[in-house]
């Protein structure tokens, strides 16, 4: 007897792409662990105005092209944590001169982690709760050389952006990208009008 559906012919395996989702739309953000310290979940709502943002990571575009900070063979995104009495802009303005060079940059936020610490975190109270931020800024002005000696600019494809997140923020990838492609298709919108 044969199973039901079965016309006598083999069975064809789907294409890995027949059923593939985006993967933003597999599922939404759940919360995250961050080592034993720490619990993440990703937003691209404003930051409360009350935020206590930490850290600040920037993806910097000139036109179509991305402008990344080498140094020591090594390619990432701009990032930094923010200092004692320092605004995240301040932030992102001291990271980018240092980093690439990049002067008068119009910043856009795009999301960001709400940390809340756990009972393990040795640095804060259980439940304290701070910002790692998101943002892309398109570039004013470049400046001969980064502020940082140490650091070399490189001008980079998109592809070569995607690679990158792929590569070295594994744990934020999808959260990066997801975020990303909104903001840049709805860039590409806004040129076409």
């Amino acid at each position: 007897m044969l199973p039901p559906g079965f016309d006598g012919q083999p069975e064809r395996a789907p294409s890995p792409l027949e059923f593939r989702r985006r993967e933003s739309e597999r599922s939404i953000y759940t919360e995250k662990k961050i080592g034993d310290e720490w619990v993440a979940i990703w937003t691209t709502d404003d930051l409360p105005a009350d935020a206590n943002v930490t850290h600040v990571t920037v993806i910097p575009y000139r036109g179509e092209r991305v402008v990344l900070p080498y140094k020591d063979g090594t390619e990432l995104l701009p990032e930094t944590n923010v200092a004692e009495g320092e605004t995240a802009e301040a932030a992102i303005r001291r990271v980018l001169f240092d980093q690439c060079g990049i002067q008068d940059p119009k910043i856009t936020h795009l999301g960001h982690f709400t940390y809340k610490a756990t009972t393990l975190n040795k640095t804060l109270q259980p439940g304290t709760v701070t910002y790692d931020a998101l943002y892309v800024i398109e570039v004013g002005s470049l400046a001969d050389n980064p502020g940082d000696e140490s650091y070399e600019r490189h001008i980079k494809l998109q592809r070569e952006l995607n690679l990158l997140l792929r590569g070295h923020y594994v744990e934020r990838r999808r959260e990066y990208t997801d975020t990303l492609d909104h903001w840049l298709l709805e860039r590409l919108k806004a040129a076409r009008n």
